[in-house]
């Protein structure tokens, strides 16, 4: 075991410095550049589709389009070929470590884009697969930790998530995948640096493996710990660098803004840092084994002529030259990162807002969901409204209930429209959350409206469920007979749910509910304001909503550093489970000192 980690770290090491530049440039570039091509993907095909904005509504008819079919393709080959470049650059820098042949960073470089070049030009199909294959192994921390700067990828995977069924059974299909992947990671040294490729080589490899699999395996597993605390050392020391320098050099009103921001691109360098790493050993391991196990009469792809590489920068210094580039590339990517943070930093000063709190689902902490008993505590804990969800029950009467079904709420597994209200009635919504509660009902929305009349004011959500088409009308109607047009904005999720509310009642609020958000807003003259997902609210949508005369919305908002950090966004509302909380937050004493223990709980996220 200790050998095998041994000659792993020992090729990593001889041109540890060439490495490290390389891959710092090549990493940030990638992932600069790859969250700028999945953004234009998206708005071409949104643009090709006729969409103006993308959202959960139409998020299915975009996902199937042949646009976004074709176009996110490409996307991938695009990707793919960075990937080769990466894993043929560092496959080849081993090849040459192991020979005693000192690397640049910039021949790094050179060395893969000729052997991914080189791989390509081979044509066989069946190898660039097995490539291919070996992308989720060698990239899933980065692939995981970087789709939630990608909203799209993140709610495609909440998406499938949820339709799975079992969610075991999709444990398992990934399990399966990565195994597989596994294999596919070994066979690369095969598959990128022998001349002559054949299954024999692979199976050969594999058969090797077998013989030796508790060592290898022990190697492997010690190798996974050594990198999880390197990126555990990494962020922790990253943030308590960062902390220092807000608690240092910043005004105190600002710091706790700075470290919340601070923390958002330290949370990004992780992923790419960690990425590394990871790619780094994992390639360093698979190919120690392959160069400890294969066979002496294997035909060696051929190793460039390092010389060669440079002829076209002969006169600024060959490989010198080369590096300096690489050097400069990583400069400014620094310098970029520093000149965003920095305006993105007097942007959160420049912005201010009389921000509203919303309890969710009628104050859903203390009580059970969308109950009186929820709304008495929402009224008593000063919140300035409650978000409710109304339902249509069989009979055409409305409700508060969340789910189609019944049965988290109450046990009972019958959908909402198979039932009178009167049979709702006698169900039990309490017992679920609490022997205290048992007995609480689900109320109707009237009853609500007037327990809420003079005390609270209300964000009713109307659900669609697709067998509730006359509920907009229904809804007006209990709202105007009870008097509660000023008391009251409406949200859905289901924006001819809102045309059809300004086309019968201009004079009540209307609210989009969105999950996730690209696109232009500029077109949705049905909605007066906007309720986003939290983490899908940047500075410059609210910018965009706030000029076109209209209001921001975050839900659900429950980490009192996500609410400092939407509090200095300037977002008009906040949603939460937990509206005490954001009071705290949000009547905290301007100069009021903050002590390095706080700062660090806001950068650690605690």
């Amino acid at each position: 075991m200790k050998k095998i980690l041994k000659h792993t770290w020992k090729i990593i090491r001889y041109n540890l410095g060439g490495l490290l530049l390389f891959e710092t440039g090549y990493r940030i570039l990638t992932f600069f550049f790859t969250l700028r091509l999945v953004k234009m993907a998206i708005e071409i095909s949104l643009s090709r589709q006729g969409f103006s904005y993308l959202t959960a509504e139409n998020y299915g008819a975009f996902i199937k389009s042949p646009w976004t079919v074709c176009l996110f393709l490409g996307v991938f080959l695009i990707l793919f070929f960075f990937f080769l470049i990466e894993i043929s650059a560092l496959l080849l820098g081993f090849h040459h470590a192991g020979r005693k042949r000192k690397l640049y960073g910039g021949d790094f470089l050179m060395e893969g884009i000729k052997g991914a070049v080189r791989f390509l030009r081979q044509g066989k199909p069946i190898w660039i697969f097995w490539a291919a294959l070996a992308v989720p192994f060698l990239s899933v921390y980065f692939l995981v930790r970087e789709a939630s700067y990608v909203g799209l990828l993140e709610f495609t995977a909440r998406e499938i998530y949820g339709k799975v069924k079992p969610p075991a059974l999709l444990g398992i299909l990934l399990a399966a995948g990565m195994v597989l992947s596994l294999w596919a990671v070994l066979a690369l040294p095969y598959t990128l640096l022998e001349r002559e490729k054949s299954f024999r080589g692979l199976f050969r490899g594999i058969g090797l493996l077998k013989k030796r699999w508790r060592e290898i395996l022990g190697s492997f597993l010690l190798l996974y710990v050594l990198i999880a605390a390197a990126g555990a050392a990494f962020y922790i020391l990253t943030t308590l660098g960062m902390t220092g320098a807000v608690m240092a050099f910043k005004p105190e009103d600002g710091k706790i803004s700075s470290v919340l921001m601070g923390r958002e691109y330290i949370q990004m360098a992780m992923g790419v840092f960690t990425g590394g790493v990871q790619m780094t050993g994992t390639l360093a391991f698979a190919y120690t084994i392959y160069s400890r196990f294969r066979k002496s009469e294997v035909k060696e792809a051929p190793i460039w002529d390092l010389v060669q590489n440079y002829r076209w920068l002969s006169k600024l210094g060959k490989r010198k030259a080369a590096t300096f580039f690489t050097l400069l590339l990583v400069i400014l990517e620094g310098g970029y990162l520093t000149a965003a943070a920095v305006s993105h930093d007097a942007m959160l000063e420049s912005l201010n807002a009389d921000t509203k709190i919303t309890a969710h689902r009628g104050g859903a902490l203390r009580a059970p969901e969308n109950t009186l008993s929820a709304l008495a505590y929402t009224w008593e804990c000063g919140a300035d409204f409650a978000e409710i969800d109304v339902q249509e029950t069989k009979d055409k009467q409305l409700i508060l209930l969340h789910d189609d079904s019944l049965k988290r709420i109450t046990g009972l597994d019958r959908n909402v429209w198979e039932l009178t209200y009167e049979e709702i009635k006698e169900l039990d919504a309490g017992s679920s959350f609490g022997k205290e509660y048992q007995g609480e009902r689900i109320p109707a929305l009237e009853e609500v409206l007037n327990f809420c009349l003079g005390r609270l004011d209300l964000n009713i959500e109307i659900k669609y469920n697709g067998k509730n088409e006359g509920i907009v009308q229904s809804v007006v109607q209990v709202i105007r007979e009870n008097d509660f047009e000023e008391h009251c904005v409406v949200t859905s999720m289901n924006y001819r749910f809102l045309e059809q509310i300004k086309a019968i009642a201009p004079e009540i609020r209307t609210g989009y509910i969105m999950t996730m958000r690209y696109g232009s807003i500029s077109q949705t003259e049905a909605a007066d304001f906007f309720s986003v997902r939290y983490d899908y609210i940047s500075e410059s949508f609210v910018r965009e909503a706030h000029a076109l005369g209209k209001e921001v919305h975050a839900w659900t908002v429950n980490y009192r550093g996500n609410i400092k950090r939407l509090l200095d966004m300037g977002v008009d509302n906040i949603i939460t489970d937990d509206p005490a909380l954001v009071r705290r937050v949000q009547e905290r004493e301007n100069g009021t000192k903050t002590g390095f223990p706080e700062l660090l709980q806001y950068g650690f996220g605690i």
